[in-house]
């Protein structure tokens, strides 16, 4: 009566455990290699941005842990581009290492089928997609506004600290000379300012006096002129303009680094809500004629940058069908290239998919295609790739991708070969 007793209970076991131990193995073989390449992949692209940062700190002479809350704010905008590139690499690492110790030949020949073992990929990768999002709705915008703050405080720090007096001072697009200069008040004494902000229509202006102003809220930096002149042009075409008072509104950008004058937060900057809100006020507010065209093509870049945010975080679910693809190779075959072939289309794959975003945000912003359809269209095709090469693989019709495409060089070749011997007979 016991054994009849337990015999019901160990049958609703039977299917749920074996499960559960599966998915607990595939994770762990994922999780790994998913880790490691998220590290290597978000230090290739954080060093490839590391060398403007030390040219712009070692000419701007400031302390070590500027530098470190520098790079701490440039990190999030790559982790969230690595994200899908280490996901895809790590389950192609993980799927090739069950092919090579003939671990997946077994669970296949038990039953348990490759479509069983998407389940805890998908879950993986929706793990990963929710964290993609996270980044790209709140943390990536904060880290950007912050780095601006930054070089903000870097770009005041310099004008009002490494201002010398009685010497011609360098800053990016502008040329400041003052001589004598209050630490105190940062008033200037005989003032004379090179401006080459626009090359068409270069300036230069000189006042009696002066002093600088910061507005950390707007991000921006006005020298404050009195009692000058400003002299532009050349030849007959010289002008000379005389006042009292004239302010010059400078972008800590002209001073930093090459960019555009900046009003508020970018798009990059807010966060998810201010960014729908920017959306949904913003043709309202700048909705005159004179500036409709203007109005359209900043509605445009929001709506690109709101599309993104959900795209690219989005894309995990897609390399995943890639990746799980590319991974499975016939085990022993003695063939190891296969494997670093399948590496080598991964990466490919998600380099093109890279391009594909960005070819689309300059269509959406340039509003040859719409928004939503221009973010998304890379989703889509990578999308029908990924279960194109997963039913293949999947049914078994190829055996792996690598043995396919050297399949299908051998036939082209030869097709090529066959061409050229038919050219060659005599007539």
């Amino acid at each position: 009566m016991s054994q009849a007793g337990t015999m019901p209970n160990d049958n609703q076991l039977v299917p749920r455990r074996p499960f559960r131990i599966l998915t607990r193995y595939i994770l762990s073989e994922i999780f790994s290699p998913f880790l490691v390449t998220l590290f290597v992949f978000t230090g290739i692209l954080f060093l490839a941005k590391s060398i403007k940062l030390i040219e712009l700190v070692i000419n701007r002479n400031v302390s070590i842990w500027d530098i470190g809350q520098l790079f701490f704010f440039v990190v999030p905008q790559f982790f969230e581009l690595a994200l899908p590139m280490a996901l895809l690499l790590g389950t192609i690492l993980a799927f090739g290492r069950l092919s090579a110790d003939s671990e997946l030949i077994v669970m296949r020949a038990t039953g348990i089928s490759l479509r069983t073992l998407l389940w805890p990929v998908l879950w993986f990768a929706t793990g990963v997609c929710v964290l993609g999002i996270v980044i790209s709705f709140w943390v990536r915008p904060w880290a950007n506004y912050m780095l601006g703050l930054k070089l903000f405080e870097m770009a005041q720090m310099k004008a009002s600290a490494t201002l010398t007096p009685g010497v011609f001072n360098s800053f990016g697009r502008l040329t400041i000379y003052a001589e004598s200069l209050s630490a105190e008040t940062g008033s200037l004494e005989h003032v004379v300012i090179s401006d080459r902000r626009e090359p068409e229509r270069q300036r230069t202006f000189v006042a009696q006096n002066g002093t600088m102003i910061s507005d950390p809220e707007k991000l921006t930096m006005t020298l404050r002129l009195f009692d000058g002149s400003i002299h532009e042009g050349i030849g007959e075409r010289y002008n000379v303009t005389y006042f009292d008072l004239n302010s010059i509104v400078v972008d800590p950008s002209d001073m930093v680094s090459e960019g555009e004058a900046r009003e508020g937060k970018k798009a990059n900057e807010m966060i998810v809500d201010e960014l729908i809100t920017e959306i949904r006020t913003a043709p309202k507010a700048r909705g005159s004629r004179e500036d409709g065209e203007k109005a359209s093509t900043r509605s445009a870049r929001l709506l690109v940058e709101f599309h993104r945010r959900i795209a690219v975080p989005f894309s995990c679910i897609v390399v995943v069908l890639i990746g799980m693809a590319l991974g499975v190779q016939p085990s022993r075959d003695g063939k190891s290239w296969g494997a670093a072939l399948n590496i080598a289309v991964g990466i490919l794959f998600i380099t093109i998919y890279y391009f594909a975003i960005a070819f689309a945000t300059a269509l959406g912003e340039q509003k040859v295609v719409q928004a939503g359809v221009a973010m998304w269209l890379p989703n889509l095709l990578f999308g029908l790739i990924g279960c194109y090469l997963f039913r293949q693989i999947e049914t078994e019709e190829w055996a792996a991708v690598s043995q396919a495409m050297s399949g299908a060089v051998v036939r082209v070749a030869s097709w090529f070969r066959f061409g050229r011997d038919r050219r060659g007979e005599a007539p």
